[in-house]
C-alpha cells in the first residue's frame, strides 16, 4: 500500500489521519512517504511553499480543503495546479459526478453528498485532469483534479469538520492518492453463491449492479435459468460441495441456514476462497474465532453481510446520536413485531435458526453495539411460548443490555404484539429520539421472510426529536442508497484494497452477546457476561 504524509493544522483532519493510518495508508514520514496532503486554512509562508514545490519533483503533492484558497494568487503551487481559483460557494449539500478522467476513480462512490463549501474556478489548463465535478448554476466544475505534468493534485473539499469525519470523503482521498500514483484496480472478483433461493436473490442483484464484483456461479436449489446469459451467463450448480471447488470463483457467499454456516465457511477457506457470511454469522463465539482463525492463517478476507445497516431509520438515529442531538444515551429499546402467525420456515425453527435472538435479534442488536460505545457488562433475557406452537421458535423474546457506563438497552421481538409499539425510542441527557407509530395496524398474516424488505419498497420510519422543553422536531431521512453499501466496501477491499468499515471482529461482538442472550433464556432470565 502507498503511504502518505499528512500536514494539517485543521482539528477535524485528526480523523481523517487515523482512518489513513487504519487504511494502511499513513500517516507516516515526509522523508519515507509516497506522497504529501496538505490541509491548511492559513497562508504557507515561503519556506513551507518552496518544500512543498520541491517535492512535487518527486511525489505527488495533494492540496484539499481551504488549502487552495490560502494560498496566495503568485504562489508556484497555483501555478502548477493549472487551476485559477475564483469565489468560495456558501456551504450547501454537493451532488457529486464523475469527471472525464474520473471514471474508476469515482467507482463504488456511493450516495456521497458532502456539505461543504467548495472553490468555482476561473479557468483550467488543458491538461489538468478532471477527476470529480459538481453541478452548479447549470455548468459543472472540478472539485478534485490532477495534473500530471507538475505533480500536484486539487481538493476543494474538506473544510469543515463533518466532511473530514466522513468515511466516504477518507475513501475519497485514498482513491485520489492511488490515482496520483498510477495504481489502479485490480479485475473483478468471481463470486460464488451458495444459499437459499430468497437469500441468493437479493445477492444475485446486489453483485450484479456493483463495480468489481462479477457474479460467476449460483447453487441455491432454483431450477430457474440464469438472470442474463450470453458471455456473462451465470453457471448453475447444483452439487454446493462442487461450488467449493468452483476454480472459476474467487470468493463465495455463504447464505444458507445458520447451522450450516461454519460447516461451509470452513470448506470455502480451506478451499483458498475469500468468504462472505449471510448475518447473523455463527451460532457460538467459538466458531466465529475458529473461521477468523482460519481466514487470518490462509491471508483470506472474511467478512460478514450485516442485516439492515443500510436501513434509513436507524441511519437517521444514528446521525442524531452520534452528532450530540440527546446528549449522552442512557435507555435505548427497539421493538419488532406484530400478532403474526409464522409462516413455519426454517427460520421459525431454533434447530435451524437459532431461534429469535439468532434470526431476529442481529439486525437490532448490531443497531444497539454500533450507537452505544463501551463494553456490555450481562445481558439479560426471557422467552415465552405460549400461542404459536407449530414453530419452535419462541413468541415473544425480551433482551436487556446492561452497560459499564450504566447504559441500558431492551429490544422486544414479539409475534403476539396486537398494538404496534415505536421502533425505535432513545432517552439521553439533552432529549429524547422516539419513532412514530403507523396510523394503521399491521394487518395479520403470514410473516415475509427476512430479505423481503430488500426486494421490495418499504415504508420508512419516521423519528421525532424530543427537546427537553417538549419541543417536537422530526428528523430527516438520508437518501436511500443506490448499491448495497456492503457490497460496495467488498469490493472497495478486494479489488482497491481499502478496509472495510464492517468487519468480522464487529459481528463477532453481536455473536457474543446473543450467546449471551441465548444462555439467560436458558437460566430463566439470570444476567450471563458475554465474552
Amino acid at each position: 500500500m502507498p503511504r502518505i504524509h499528512l500536514v494539517s493544522n485543521l482539528p477535524g483532519a485528526s480523523a481523517l489521519g487515523d482512518h489513513l493510518r487504519g487504511a494502511g495508508l499513513g500517516p507516516t514520514s515526509a522523508r519515507s512517504a509516497d506522497a504529501l496532503l496538505v490541509l491548511i486554512d492559513r497562508p504557507l509562508d515561503n519556506s513551507e511553499q518552496d518544500v512543498l514545490d520541491r517535492a512535487r519533483q518527486s511525489v505527488p503533492v495533494l492540496l484539499a480543503g481551504p488549502t487552495l484558497r490560502s494560498l496566495p494568487p503568485d504562489s508556484p503551487l497555483v501555478e502548477a495546479s493549472g487551476l485559477v481559483p475564483g469565489r468560495v460557494t456558501p456551504v450547501h449539500e454537493l451532488w457529486l459526478l464523475p469527471g472525464p478522467d474520473g471514471a474508476e476513480f469515482t467507482t463504488r462512490l456511493g450516495d456521497f453528498r458532502p456539505v461543504d463549501q467548495w472553490v468555482v474556478p476561473d479557468k483550467l489548463a488543458d491538461d489538468v485532469e478532471q477527476l470529480l465535478l459538481v453541478r452548479h448554476e447549470l455548468t459543472v466544475h472540478p472539485v478534485c483534479t490532477w495534473r500530471p505534468s507538475t505533480g500536484l493534485g486539487m481538493l476543494t473539499l474538506g473544510s469543515g469538520d463533518r466532511t473530514l469525519a466522513d468515511p466516504a470523503y477518507h475513501r475519497l482521498i485514498g482513491r485520489w492518492l492511488r490515482h496520483a500514483l498510477g495504481v489502479r484496480d485490480a479485475p473483478p472478483v468471481r463470486v460464488g453463491l451458495l444459499g437459499t433461493a430468497e437469500s441468493a436473490a437479493f445477492h444475485h442483484m446486489a453483485v450484479d449492479v456493483t463495480e468489481g464484483l462479477e457474479m460467476a456461479a449460483i447453487c441455491d436449489g432454483a431450477s430457474r435459468p440464469p438472470g442474463r446469459g450470453g458471455e456473462h451467463a451465470v453457471r448453475r450448480i447444483a452439487n454446493p460441495a462442487d461450488l467449493v471447488s468452483d476454480s472459476e470463483t474467487d470468493l463465495m457467499i455463504v447464505a444458507t441456514p445458520t447451522h450450516t454456516h461454519t460447516e461451509w465457511a470452513v470448506r470455502a477457506l480451506e478451499a483458498g476462497k475469500h468468504v462472505v457470511v449471510e448475518h447473523p454469522f455463527c451460532l457460538t463465539t467459538r466458531e466465529v474465532d475458529e473461521l477468523t482463525g482460519l481466514a487470518t492463517e490462509r491471508g483470506l478476507v472474511l467478512a460478514v453481510h450485516p442485516d439492515q445497516r443500510d436501513d434509513l431509520g436507524y441511519r437517521a438515529l444514528q446521525s442524531a446520536v452520534r452528532a450530540g442531538a440527546i446528549g449522552d444515551v442512557l435507555w435505548l429499546e427497539t421493538f419488532h413485531g406484530s400478532y403474526t402467525r409464522p409462516p413455519g420456515t426454517w427460520h421459525d425453527d431454533a434447530r435451524v435458526s437459532g431461534g429469535a435472538v439468532y434470526d431476529r435479534g442481529f439486525a437490532p442488536l448490531d443497531w444497539i453495539l454500533d450507537l452505544l460505545a463501551g463494553p456490555v457488562e450481562w445481558v439479560s433475557a426471557t422467552a415465552h411460548k405460549r400461542v404459536w406452537h407449530h414453530v419452535s421458535n419462541a413468541d415473544h423474546t425480551r433482551i436487556l443490555l446492561h452497560f459499564a457506563s450504566g447504559t441500558e438497552a431492551q429490544i422486544t421481538i414479539s409475534d403476539l404484539a396486537a398494538a404496534a409499539l415505536p421502533r425505535f425510542h432513545v432517552i439521553g441527557t439533552a432529549g429524547s429520539i422516539v419513532s412514530e407509530v403507523p396510523a394503521e395496524p399491521v394487518a395479520p398474516g403470514p410473516r415475509p421472510g427476512r430479505h423481503a424488505e430488500r426486494m421490495f419498497a418499504t415504508p420508512a420510519v419516521h423519528l421525532n426529536l424530543v427537546a427537553a422543553d417538549g419541543s417536537r422536531t422530526r428528523l430527516p431521512l438520508p437518501a436511500a442508497p443506490v448499491t448495497s453499501v456492503f457490497h460496495n466496501q467488498l469490493a472497495d477491499l478486494l479489488v482497491s484494497g481499502w478496509p472495510m468499515q464492517y468487519t468480522a471482529e464487529v459481528a463477532r461482538r453481536v455473536v457474543a452477546v446473543m450467546e449471551a442472550a441465548s444462555q439467560s433464556v436458558a437460566a430463566g432470565g439470570e444476567p450471563v457476561r458475554p465474552v
